[in-house]
């Protein structure tokens, strides 16, 4: 019998000795190893788009798709042209059109290029763009990376690169100020500490962004550990809630509050109703509610909603694009909003915003943000010592620490974290039978407290001191100072929160502080003018010229001549002033400001007051 070989050059296979048949089956069989299989099917690139005035940004990721998409499709010559001008929107197209005419298939590749160019990307200043970026801060969600990509597209548009003095070269030095813009702009404070406070400040680009990815790891990482025996005892909760929630026959006879049927019980568990109720899963047309239909609707007085609500936003992680509706932004999107008579009859969700008094309209704006104060915060055996506690051989450690004022906080309160850079231990703290609440009525569990001293330094350089009795929770790692702590350290007044106390823009200060606020130094104090002298003290000869003028600064010591600066001026028993501006006169911008008086300069014709806290506003 024959013996047959592989056909395909570099095969080694060879029949057996059989019968011709068979020989020519096994030949057919083993072919199937050398055929191709079936190739898989490539997507379609797809082609990019450009719009009109858009940033170099825009510019620079349109120029890297294009240039994929011409070597995937291997495009050449006219062909190419017109592919270019397929990727314009229909306004850029028309204006292309405008300018250049119909001769736009006759130019070059690059010449297209360039032309589009000049219309779709807007004239930018470079100073501009680099002070956005700086102001660039990383949102709440967001990863170190995704801010990292952000703040890398708007450097692109900064031009950080200078020429070298030997060589004439660019040098970029764009790695340098992205690390800068990054460990300004951490949403999470503890992990800014943590860059700022480590030994290596030495680090590029990439080792930042790697020593924030292992942090926000960590404390990820720690809060499913903090959270698996809340999530337990919650998972223990809801299953026997759902036990003793369980419809019994007799409740089966009772009618459906979501279809209005019998036979599954009134209010049943949501598996019960999956399975029997015919309203699971229905969208009632009256409260576009899920689960329940039109007949046994509660808010049939609530008019329709439209449930597809589109937000339109154009970078969800920063907040630049402005947040308004009008006429053309409704005609703009007629297909997805619902008009009538009345206006838009679907719900819009809009950003933060605030009053602004002197435009008299809302603004767009973000809240304010948490008020911090560095506080030097030390510990004293004194303080100890004075409530029975013995700590004479610990050794405490001073520190710097950014903490909140909290004007709602009624005991200042910290966490382990900012304990043991204290130099404190656990087991070092007083024991205490405070219990206190978050301000959702959520308990605190309170290990212990310690004293601490807190002391700031005000504007003019002088340090004030308050202690506090600080309590220690493990569900925190800030320092928050309490109303107490606030007005201890001249953050509030004392009278805080009486309405009216402080008033924005105002020319005054408050006409009634308290004795302490305005008379801390040895000046004579603030009075109203005394009466005038109705007769001569002594008699007017030249002798007692310097008598009578002593009599006279004594007289008025307390007014005329007082020259503290930090005690308020009294005012005057007058109706307020008004500023008499004509509607119709047009406002003129001056950038240059008026010179202070000569009689308001430091040194001039007044002593300079030695316990000086601030100047006070002249009342005229």
């Amino acid at each position: 019998m024959p013996v047959a070989h592989c056909p395909i050059p570099g095969c080694e296979y060879v029949t057996e000795d059989v019968e011709v048949a068979i020989v020519a089956a096994l030949i057919t069989a083993h072919s199937m190893v050398h055929a191709p299989g079936p190739s898989a099917k490539i997507e379609r690139v797809k082609r990019p788009t450009i719009a009109l005035a858009g940033t170099s940004e825009d510019w620079a990721y349109f120029l890297s798709r294009w240039t994929d998409y011409v070597a995937a499709t291997k495009l050449e010559g006219r062909t190419k042209v017109v592919q270019l001008l397929e990727c314009c929107d229909e306004p850029l197209r028309k204006d292309l059109t405008r300018t250049n005419g119909n001769t736009l298939t006759e130019l070059t590749a690059d010449q297209v290029l360039t032309a589009i160019k000049a219309l779709a990307v807007r004239e930018e200043n470079t100073m501009v763009a680099r002070v956005n970026l700086h102001n660039m801060k990383q949102d709440r969600d967001e990863t170190v990376r995704s801010f990292g990509a952000r703040i890398r597209g708007q450097a692109g548009v900064c031009k950080f690169y200078v020429k070298c003095a030997n060589c004439a070269s660019d040098v970029n030095y764009t790695d340098a100020i992205l690390r800068d813009v990054l460990t300004k702009g951490l949403a999470d404070p503890d992990i800014q500490l943590d860059l700022l406070g480590d030994s290596n400040q030495e680090m590029n680009l990439e080792d930042v962004f790697k020593f924030v990815e292992a942090k926000e790891a960590g404390k990820r990482s720690a809060s499913k550990l903090l959270d698996s025996n809340a999530v337990a005892a919650a998972s223990s909760s809801y299953r026997k809630l759902k036990h003793v929630n369980q419809p019994t026959p007799k409740d089966k006879t009772e009618t459906c509050t979501y279809c209005g049927t019998r036979g599954h019980g009134k209010s049943s568990t949501s598996s019960v109703r999956r399975n029997e109720c015919p309203a699971y899963g229905h969208i009632c047309d009256l409260c576009n509610r899920n689960h329940h239909i039109e007949s046994v609707c509660r808010s049939k007085d609530k008019p329709k909603l439209n449930r597809n609500i589109n937000t339109f936003s154009k970078n969800s992680a920063v907040f630049d694009a402005l947040c308004t509706v009008n006429d053309t932004f409704v005609n703009a999107f007629d297909d997805s909003c619902t008009l009538s008579e009345s206006g838009v009859e679907r719900a819009l969700r809009i950003n933060h915003h605030v009053y602004d008094k002197l435009s008299e309209t809302w603004v767009k704006k973000r809240s304010a943000s948490q008020a911090f104060v560095n506080v030097v915060a030390t510990v004293s055996h004194d303080d100890y010592s004075a409530l029975g506690f013995d700590l004479k051989n610990k050794c405490f450690i001073s520190a710097t620490i950014p903490a909140m004022a909290d004007t709602g906080c009624q005991s200042c309160l910290t966490g382990l974290k900012v304990l043991n850079k204290l130099g404190l231990r656990e087991s070092d703290l007083i024991p205490v039978t405070m219990n206190m609440h978050t301000a959702t009525n959520v308990g605190i569990k309170i290990i212990g407290a310690t004293i601490l001293r807190l002391r700031a330094t005000n504007d003019t350089g002088i340090p004030i001191e308050t202690r506090q009795m600080t309590y220690v929770c493990d569900t925190t790692d800030r320092l928050f100072l309490s109303r107490e702590a606030c007005s201890a350290l001249g953050i509030i007044p004392d009278a805080f929160p009486a309405v009216g106390a402080y008033a924005v823009n105002a020319v005054t200060v408050n006409p009634h502080p308290s004795p302490l606020a305005t008379h801390p130094c040895d000046c004579p104090k603030r009075q109203m003018p005394p009466p005038p002298p109705t007769r001569m003290p002594f008699p007017g000869t030249s002798e007692n010229l310097q008598r009578l003028k002593t009599f006279l600064l004594d007289h008025y010591s307390a007014i005329t001549f007082n020259t503290c600066e930090h005690q308020p001026l009294p005012l005057m028993d007058t109706p307020p002033m008004k500023l008499m501006v004509d509607d119709t006169a047009e406002p003129i911008a001056h950038h240059t400001p008026i010179p202070v008086p000569i009689h308001w300069r430091e040194g001039r014709f007044r002593p300079r007051c030695p316990f000086r806290r601030h100047r006070a506003s002249p009342n005229r």
